[in-house]
């Protein structure tokens, strides 16, 4: 097991490690076909924009028809072949959250269109005070600006989260990571300090102009050992000041290193960007990233924005960039605060270069048919624009005229037909054409299409999957043994008939995230399947169960399970949220419910329940049930617990289906109290079922009452898809 920070590196490496472990190497999987037309993977076909359309104040649109665009690839007209104009209702006041289910699974309909937001809490790109503003932006927009069944995933670019959420039941978790989230950015107030625009231009283009202001700047602070004094270097004396191509060594030096720092910022936050917009590829609905930033300088030689651009485009999920700043002035280190002021006629020239330190970040916005918002302290304010404009908005597809399969990016411009002064059009501005040639080898073993479904806010159901958590004991000091219990359809696989059995191999990758401290624990297993047809038979019904335990601290937790067929190389993935309880006081582990018992337990006298993901049933059987009570107080006659406990089962309207009183449970040698019973279910009506536990401390006269909700089927019922 695997525990640490939550970075974006270390995740690909441990994801790296995973696949190589699991064999996994081999050709790519080829993306499934998008039927929403925006990754066009085999054939150019429907393309669709997504176009959004404002007034002079910024307020969405949602008047206008087909007629009233015109749509170009390349320059060349094209016709409208399908028009939808989409409005989202905004949530009601009164939103409550649904009660956390026991399992999650991946098989069930996904709303028709949600909305989806990825917001980048750049925390690479923000000081502690610009971090403040963000966070309370950001807070804002999850209490206000998201309705029910949006998508909300919440990236620190530094690696402290990476969290998915449905809304409204997600909001809590997500404020809860925000606010712990900091600013890692500290600014540099060293009287040779060098903007990242300065160090791009001196570093990457040689530019001696930048490099004589740099140098002047230097000369008034009497950095680097240089003798402070009126002996700043005019414009003028560019010519005689050095010889062609030479740059002031200290200049250089500090240049470089400042180049180096921010360099390594940028493709930090630029590759967590691009692998997210990966994984929105292939979804349906209006999708937004929202990097909230001070942002980086636009550097054409990193390969890095270019990818971000690109991810975007074939994703149709535009860039808004909201720029932490907010007004911008002389930064305290270019004052008489530290030292001689600058000289007069560099003024001008830092302001500008300190305006161009966030022009990459501005390009990205503009090229992916986002906005920007900066030189504005209300950044509650732009993050509002982003949730406005995507609840009113109209998808336009048209089959393009250009059938080629080059590969090549294709641009596309919307336009108004009509003219209505003070209107905005916004779309992306193109689509990356299919393409017959090889695809290019990745740049690691990492199967994409694995880390795309662990990046992805959205299940993915091509193999069906279910999974639930199981906290018990304490097996070290503020650790609590957890066990995921996770289950695979076997139905949708394809096996080989070998010998009289069937056999398929399956790769199993599990990622578990703290929402309180960012930390990760991840395992990796491979399944090699050989089966009887009377197991297989067995299976199709239950499902195949993959167990495994993990030591965890108290907290809430996000786990992710992705299941790959090897031979098809299909993946399904389920998240799941559960919380880890405190260790101490007076608690019982969650209760196992199951139909099963395990055969090598019986006839020992003590039979162990097996642990299942499902929460369904046939009736009549027997229902087991099992628990373990924790923290009750000691009897001072026998130095052990003394504890009753009894059940009752309801039907949902409220009909007790069976009922036990309280008795006591026998304590074993060391104190441990533990209940297992085998409750007959008579031949009760199909339908939704709770049982309620009440748990008594008869020493310190506590009561727990715990409810658990199952269901049982009837003759027919498809309990696998329970």
């Amino acid at each position: 097991m695997d525990v640490g920070p939550h970075w974006c590196a270390l995740r690909q490496l441990a994801l790296l490690a995973v696949l190589l472990g699991l064999a996994l190497a081999g050709a790519a999987q080829t993306p499934k076909p998008d039927t929403t037309g925006s990754t066009f993977p085999s054939a150019v076909g429907l393309v669709r924009v997504d176009v959004v359309v404002t007034d002079k104040q910024g307020r969405p649109v949602s008047d206008l028809s087909a007629a009233d665009f015109t749509l170009s690839e390349d320059g060349v007209p094209q016709t409208i072949n399908s028009f939808e104009s989409v409005s989202v209702a905004e949530a009601p006041d009164d939103e409550t959250s649904p009660e956390r289910s026991f399992a999650s699974t991946n098989v069930g309909p996904e709303p028709r269109r949600v909305r989806t937001f990825v917001v980048v809490f750049d925390d690479m790109h923000l000081t502690p005070n610009q971090a403040l503003r963000a966070k309370a932006a950001v807070a804002e927009f999850l209490r206000k600006g998201t309705g029910a069944g949006d998508r909300v995933t919440l990236i620190a670019s530094g690696g402290g989260a990476w969290w998915n959420a449905r809304m409204p039941e997600g909001r809590e978790s997500l404020m809860a990571i925000l606010s712990r989230l900091d600013g890692r950015y500290i600014p540099d107030s060293s009287p040779d300090r060098v903007t990242d625009f300065e160090a791009m231009r001196i570093e990457v283009y040689q530019d001696q102009e930048v490099a004589l202001k740099v140098m002047r700047r230097f000369d008034s602070y009497g950095t680097k050992g240089r003798q402070q004094g009126d002996n700043s270097v005019s414009r003028e004396d560019l010519g005689k000041s050095s010889m062609t191509g030479i740059i002031d060594m200290d200049v250089r030096s500090r240049a470089a290193e400042a180049y180096r720092l921010a360099t390594s910022r940028n493709k930090i936050t630029l590759d967590v960007m691009a692998r997210a917009l990966t994984a929105l590829a292939g979804t349906a609905g209006r999708k937004s990233m929202v990097l909230i930033s001070q942002g980086f300088v636009y550097d054409p030689e990193m390969e890095e924005m270019k990818k971000v651009v690109e991810a975007s485009l074939r994703s149709n999920a535009p860039v808004y960039f909201i720029d932490s700043r907010g007004l911008q002035g002389l930064p305290e280190s270019f004052t008489a605060a530290f030292g001689r002021p600058i000289d007069a006629q560099d003024v001008v020239a830092v302001l500008a270069d300190i305006t161009r330190d966030a022009e990459g970040t501005e390009a990205l916005a503009l090229d992916t048919g986002g906005f920007v918002v900066k030189n504005s302290n209300d950044l509650m304010g732009g993050i509002a624009r982003v949730s406005s404009e995507s609840r009113t908005y109209y998808l336009i597809g048209y089959n393009s005229s250009d059938v080629r399969r080059d590969g090549k990016f294709r641009k596309i411009k919307v336009s108004l037909a009509t003219k209505r002064p003070g209107l905005k059009v916004r779309a992306r501005r193109g689509y990356y054409a299919p393409s017959d040639a090889a695809p290019k080898a990745p740049a690691s073993t990492t199967d994409p299409v694995i880390a795309r479904a662990l990046d992805s806010p959205f299940e993915v159901a091509d193999v069906p999957l279910r999974v639930a958590a199981y906290s018990f004991d304490e097996t070290m000091i503020d650790r609590i043994n957890v066990v995921l219990a996770a289950e695979i359809d076997i139905r949708s696989l394809h096996f080989k008939e070998e010998d009289g059995r069937f056999k398929d191999d399956l790769a199993v990758l599990v990622e578990a995230q703290s929402r309180d401290n960012g930390e990760y624990y991840r395992f990796d297993q491979k399944i090699e399947m050989s089966m009887l047809p009377a197991t297989r038979e067995k299976l199709d019904r239950t499902w195949y169960p993959v167990i495994h335990d993990l030591t965890l601290p108290p907290g809430g937790y996000q786990v992710k399970v992705v299941a790959q067929e090897l031979g098809s190389r299909r993946v399904g993935s389920v998240m799941h949220d559960f919380e880890v309880p405190s260790s101490s006081g007076f608690r019982l582990s969650t209760p196992i419910l199951t139909d099963a018992v395990d055969p090598a337990s019986t006839g020992t006298g003590s039979p162990r329940p097996v642990i299942v993901a499902r929460r369904s049933f046939s009736a009549p059987s027997v229902l087991y049930c099992q628990f373990r009570v924790f923290g009750a107080a000691k009897d001072p006659a026998t130095q052990k617990p003394r504890v009753s406990a009894g059940y009752e089962i309801r039907a949902e309207k409220g009909t007790v289906l069976k009922r036990s009183p309280r008795t006591v449970i026998t304590p074993t040698s060391l104190g441990s109290v533990l209940r297992f019973q085998g409750i007959s279910l008579p031949a009760a009506a199909p339908g939704p079922y709770a049982i309620t536990l009440t748990v008594r401390d008869e020493v310190a006269n506590r009561i727990l009452n715990v409810r658990e909700e199952f269901m049982i089927e009837g003759p027919g019922t498809k309990k696998a898809e329970r």
